[in-house]
C-alpha cells in the first residue's frame, strides 16, 4: 500500500502567516488618503465614507468626525510620509516603493520589520509637523501659536554658532541686558499638534485579542511616539532683532519648526532606523522597560530584499538602476547583491549652441551627440 506523506509547512512560513493575521497594518491604512483629491471637503459624512472604504479605522473615523478641520493636514502628512520615506531609502535595496500600495500593504509593512517601524514613526512625525503648521496658521480650532516658555531665551553667546539665529549686523554686547530678551512671534505649537496626532493615530485598536496582538500594537504605538518626539526635538530657536539703526535693543525669540518640513524629523528617524532594537514578547503585552522611548523597535528581522519573495514582501532588485562607480549603498555591488549588472549605453541627439539671428528673427542651433551610460542589476 502506497502512503502519501503530506509535506509539512516550514516554520518560518507559519510564523509569517501568524504575524500577518495579527499585525494587519490597519493603523497606517490612512496613508492611502494621500492619493485623494485636494479639493475634497471633509465632513462627518466624508469621514464615515473613508471608514467604509477601509482607509480609516473605527476610532480614527470617530476622531475625524470630531475634528474635521485636521483632515487636510492629515492628508498632506500622508503625502509627506511617502515622499520622505522614498527619498530616504532611494538607494537601498528596500526603496519604500511598497508604501504606494496603501491601504493594501505587502508583508514588509505588516510583519513588524524595521521598515514598518520607520513608516509608523515617520507617519506620526509628518502628522505632528503638518498639524503644528496648521495651528500656527490659524487653520485649526483646537490650537494656535505655542505658549511661550517660562524660562528666558538663551544668552546671546549661546546663539553665536546657531544657524537658526538671524539678525542684522548685531553687537552682542548691546544685547547683554536682561530686559532686551522676550518671547514673541508665533511659535509652532508642537505640544498641541502632538496631542491631536496621538488622538488620531493611536485611536487604532490591536487586531485580535491575544497577547501577541496587544504586544504588536504596543510596539506600533511606541514607534508612533518616537516619531512625535522626533518633531519635538527638531524645534529650533529663531530670533529677530528690533531697535534703531540695527542696535538690537530688543530681541524677540520663538521656537519654530525647520523650514525643510517633515524631512528634518525624517533624517533623525532614518538614523534611528539603523540602530532599531529587536523586541520579543515575554510575558503579557507590555514592552520591556529597558527600551528608550526615542528608539525604533521591531519584532521581525527583515529579508535582504535581494530577490522577489511575495511571502516576505520583497520586490527584489532585479532591473534596478545602480551606480557603477560607487562603493556605497547606491553602488552596483551592494544594490545588485553580488549578481552583477548590465551596462547600457545610448546616444542622444539634442539641439545645442543655439544663437539668435537678429536679422532674420530666427534661432539657429547645432545638433550635439551625447552618450549616456546606465547600469542595471541582473
Amino acid at each position: 500500500m502506497n502512503v502519501t506523506k503530506c509535506e509539512e509547512t516550514p516554520w518560518p512560513v507559519i510564523i509569517i502567516i501568524l504575524l500577518l493575521s495579527v499585525h494587519g497594518g490597519s493603523s497606517i491604512k490612512w496613508l492611502a488618503l494621500g492619493k485623494s483629491n485636494d479639493a475634497r471637503v471633509w465632513t462627518r459624512e466624508a469621514c464615515t465614507a473613508a471608514k467604509s472604504s477601509g482607509l480609516l479605522e473605527r476610532k480614527q473615523a470617530r476622531a475625524c468626525r470630531a475634528t474635521t478641520d485636521v483632515m487636510p493636514s492629515i492628508v498632506q502628512a500622508a503625502r509627506d510620509t511617502t515622499a520622505v520615506c522614498q527619498q530616504a531609502f532611494r538607494n537601498r535595496r528596500w526603496n519604500c516603493s511598497s508604501i504606494e500600495r496603501a491601504p493594501h500593504y505587502t508583508p514588509d509593512l505588516l510583519s513588524g520589520t524595521r521598515e514598518q517601524a520607520f513608516v509608523y514613526a515617520m507617519s506620526a512625525a509628518a502628522a505632528v509637523w503638518r498639524l503644528a503648521r496648521g495651528c500656527a496658521l490659524g487653520n485649526l480650532a483646537a490650537c494656535s501659536c505655542a505658549t511661550p516658555p517660562r524660562r528666558e531665551p538663551p544668552s546671546p553667546s549661546a546663539l553665536t554658532s546657531s544657524t537658526s539665529f538671524t539678525s542684522k549686523s548685531v553687537s552682542f554686547d548691546a544685547m547683554s541686558a536682561r530686559n532686551s530678551f522676550k518671547w514673541g512671534g508665533c511659535g509652532d505649537d508642537v505640544r498641541s499638534a502632538s496631542r491631536l496626532a496621538k488622538r488620531f493615530l493611536q485611536g487604532s485598536s490591536p487586531t485580535g485579542t491575544g497577547s501577541t496582538a496587544k504586544f504588536m500594537h504596543a510596539v506600533n504605538m511606541h514607534n508612533n511616539r518616537a516619531g512625535r518626539r522626533a518633531v519635538e526635538q527638531s524645534l529650533t530657536l529663531e530670533c529677530k532683532c528690533h531697535g534703531v539703526s540695527g542696535s538690537c535693543s530688543v530681541r524677540t525669540c520663538w521656537r519654530g519648526l525647520d523650514s525643510k518640513g517633515p524631512s528634518a524629523a525624517g533624517a533623525r528617524l532614518f538614523r534611528k532606523y539603523a540602530t532599531a532594537a529587536e523586541v520579543r514578547a515575554k510575558s503579557g503585552s507590555r514592552l520591556p522597560p529597558l527600551y528608550h522611548h526615542d528608539n525604533l523597535l521591531y519584532t521581525t528581522k527583515s529579508p535582504d530584499y535581494c530577490i522577489p519573495d511575495k511571502k516576505r514582501g520583497s520586490l527584489g532588485t532585479i532591473g534596478r538602476q545602480c551606480n557603477g562607480s560607487s562603493p556605497g549603498y547606491e553602488g552596483c555591488e551592494y544594490l545588485c547583491c553580488g549578481r552583477g549588472h548590465i551596462t547600457k549605453t545610448r546616444e542622444i541627439l539634442e539641439r545645442c549652441q543655439c544663437k539668435y539671428i537678429s536679422c532674420c528673427y530666427s534661432v539657429q542651433c547645432k545638433t550635439c551627440r551625447s552618450v549616456i551610460t546606465t547600469y542595471e542589476c541582473n
